[in-house]
C-alpha cells in the first residue's frame, strides 16, 4: 500500500503510435513534472464509508435465515402491468422449475406457459390452461416476461423499456 506521501511518477517514457496507412512515430515524454500525490486522507474516508455502508447492510438485512427467506418466498406478490393492471402471482420455487424443464425440455413456450400457469394460479383460482392458451399473443408474453422475470432478491439489471424477451426456462441435461 503507498503511504500518504507516496509520489507516483516515472522519470520518462518511451511511446511508439503507429498511424494509419502504418507509419510510427517514436518520441520520449518527460513525465516528472506531472507527478501525482497518493490522496491517502481521501482513500480512507471512502474506507469508511464503506465499512459504513456494509455495517448498515449487515444491520438491516442481518443473517441470512433459510426459514424466513422460504417463508417469503411463498408470499403472494403483485405488479402493476401497464393495460392490465395489477396482477398477482407467487414466485416459482427451484423444485418447480426444475419439474417444468424435465416436463418439457424440447418445448420452450409451453414450459413457459406452464410455469406462468403454476404462478398466476397460486393467486387466482380462476385462471386456467386453457384461459390463458386463449390470450392474445402480446398478453402473454408481457405477462411471461413480467411474472416469469420476476425475482426474489432485488433487481440488479433491468430489462430495456419496450423488450420482449420472455423468460425461458431451459431444460437441464
Amino acid at each position: 500500500m503507498l503511504r500518504s506521501n507516496a509520489i507516483i511518477a516515472f522519470p520518462f517514457s518511451v511511446i511508439t503510435l503507429e498511424l494509419r496507412g502504418g507509419s510510427k512515430v517514436t518520441g520520449e515524454i518527460n513525465v516528472s513534472q506531472s507527478q501525482e500525490k497518493f490522496d491517502q486522507e481521501g482513500f480512507e474516508r471512502l474506507k469508511k464509508q464503506m465499512a459504513e455502508y456494509e455495517a448498515k447492510m449487515c444491520e438491516r438485512l442481518g443473517k441470512f435465515n433459510i426459514n424466513e427467506v422460504l417463508r417469503q418466498a411463498k408470499d403472494l406478490r403483485s405488479v402493476f402491468v401497464e393495460g392490465l393492471g395489477e396482477v398477482r402471482y407467487v414466485l416459482l420455487s427451484e423444485a418447480d422449475i426444475s419439474e417444468l424443464a424435465k416436463k418439457y425440455p424440447d418445448d420452450a413456450r409451453e414450459r413457459n406457459l406452464q410455469a406462468l400457469f403454476r404462478s398466476l394460479v397460486a393467486a387466482d383460482s380462476e385462471i386456467t390452461l386453457e384461459k390463458l392458451r386463449a390470450l392474445p399473443y402480446d398478453v402473454s408474453r408481457v405477462l411471461q416476461e413480467t411474472i416469469l422475470n420476476a425475482s426474489f432478491l432485488p433487481a440488479k439489471k433491468t430489462l430495456k423499456p419496450g423488450s420482449t424477451a420472455p423468460a425461458n426456462f431451459k431444460a437441464s441435461s
